[in-house]
């Protein structure tokens, strides 16, 4: 059985939030994974003045950007992997309490340690709970599930990965509704297999 890791790589900003010439977005990234039943957030640093058309990498150094199975893991775990992400725009929010708070919301291991039913249950406590526990503007979230055979079959050999772009918008992934000012960011992220 392989073990693996995921790393997010870069974003880009197609669209920022309102209107481009007001002002910038100041976004930051929160990051649910569970491996195995343990669940754990973190959240990226605030990224200040990004316009639409910036992309922007994360910090690579010592694994700053493995977000599964858990920050700077090096060792990768077994599958499933499910992990939810949210974009936040912080204008003046503390990202420590949100990541907190995001935090409260998602810990639903204790009611789903299967991953794949997480993920499921998941959604809707971002489409119910969250958005209501946080003042800070939620412009995109998506919750991910890559299933022990999908992996098996993606990458058959220890070295391997993939990469995928995931959009994250007012009416994409886990929202229900159309954001205000009509953000859209891509999330660039890689899936390695390690052992």
């Amino acid at each position: 059985m392989g073990t693996y890791t995921v790393q997010v790589n870069k974003f880009t900003a197609v669209d920022e939030s309102g209107i481009d010439w007001l002002g910038s977005d100041e976004p930051m990234w929160v990051f649910t994974a569970n491996a195995g039943g343990k669940v754990r957030t973190t959240h990226s640093k605030e990224f200040g003045d990004v316009d639409s058309g910036d992309s922007v990498a994360f910090e690579t150094a010592d694994r700053r950007n493995t977000v599964w199975p858990a920050p700077r893991h090096a060792a990768g775990a077994a599958g499933p992997i499910g992990l939810s992400i949210q974009l936040w725009e912080m204008d003046q929010g503390d990202p420590d309490d949100v990541a907190r708070r995001t935090k409260q919301a998602l810990d639903l291991a204790q009611w789903a340690p299967v991953v794949g039913d997480w993920v499921a249950k998941a959604r809707g406590v971002i489409q119910g709970s969250l958005i209501k526990l946080i003042q800070d503007d939620l412009m995109g979230s998506r919750t991910l599930f890559w299933s022990a055979a999908t992996l098996a079959r993606r990458l058959p050999r220890a070295g391997d990965n993939f990469s995928q772009k995931f959009r994250f918008s007012g009416n994409s992934g886990d929202l229900p509704f159309d954001v205000a000012g009509g953000p859209d960011y891509d999330l660039y992220v890689t899936v390695n297999r390690v052992g």
